[in-house]
């Protein structure tokens, strides 16, 4: 299943917001001189390629009102990767990979969704009500009411019903479980939650879904909090970012992150 396509127009999504407060640098490559990366990072790749094997999971519940076949979601990530394996930018490992062969991480993502299937089977069907619902919603200034001329758009992977309560699902995959730091400060779940106000959905639980990269893949599963001042603060940081891109802002961040980022060549080299 394909990720939703972003809408005509002026818009921001949390994946901009958080490349630029990594980054401005590799924000304006990316977002505003749309520079060719030299590289797809394999963890991008491979977490988008088990992103569209769990919608297909919960795309079937939805549709058909039953579980999809082990086989037939292993196959939905298997092609997702192939795809990226034979797509016109080469993929690459980060320095820290344990990986060493493609093969290898394969066998990591089929591991991982055998875990998740366990799980998903203990568990029992869920009342999926949207998959990959995606959004577009106004945004403002907190301390003046100002409305953005931007956007706020982004796609919630998906949405199921608890007792007749909306819960707003993230699928994540990550090297280890997510530390308390990681759950708490996020800023994807803040959007998540401002979105569904504005959508007519009211309120929402949200959780985040995270498979594991360890020997031995776990589930982990946290149910999150979002209030009031976590919202303000979100829209500021927002709000601090578009002025701070209009203003034309942009400056290099050396560090840990240079490492798996498919501009440093462009960046190192002092393209303009």
């Amino acid at each position: 299943m394909a990720r939703p396509q972003m809408p005509e127009g002026l818009y921001v999504s949390v994946s901009q917001v958080k490349s630029f407060l990594m980054c401005p640098r590799k924000y304006e490559l990316h977002y505003i001189l749309r520079e060719e990366p030299a590289f797809v990072p394999v963890a991008l790749a491979f977490g988008s390629a088990i992103h569209a094997a769990l919608a297909a999971h919960y795309g079937a519940i939805k549709a058909t009102g039953e579980l999809l076949r082990r086989d037939l979601v292993l196959d939905v990530f298997r092609d997702e990767w192939a795809k990226a394996v034979e797509g016109p930018v080469p993929l690459q490992s980060d320095e820290d990979d344990d990986e060493s062969s493609m093969d290898q991480i394969v066998d990591k993502g089929v591991s991982m969704l055998h875990a998740f299937s366990e799980y998903a089977g203990k568990m029992g069907k869920p009342d999926v009500e949207s998959v990959e619902q995606s959004f577009a919603v106004s945004i403002y200034d907190p301390a003046t009411g100002e409305v953005f001329e931007e956007q706020l758009v982004g796609a919630v992977d998906l949405i199921v019903r608890e007792d007749g309560h909306r819960v707003i699902v993230e699928h994540k995959t990550a090297a280890k479980k997510y530390s308390l730091d990681q759950i708490r400060f996020d800023l994807q779940p803040t959007a998540y939650q401002l979105s569904a106000r504005a959508m007519g959905l009211g309120e929402v639980g949200l959780r985040y879904q995270v498979i594991t990269k360890t020997k031995v893949p776990a589930i982990q599963i946290a149910e999150l909090h979002r209030d009031e001042q976590d919202e303000q603060d979100f829209l500021r940081t927002v709000g601090g970012v578009l002025r701070a891109v209009d203003a034309g802002v942009s400056y290099p961040i050396r560090g840990w992150q240079c490492r798996s980022c498919p501009y440093e060549h462009t960046c190192r080299g002092g393209a303009s």
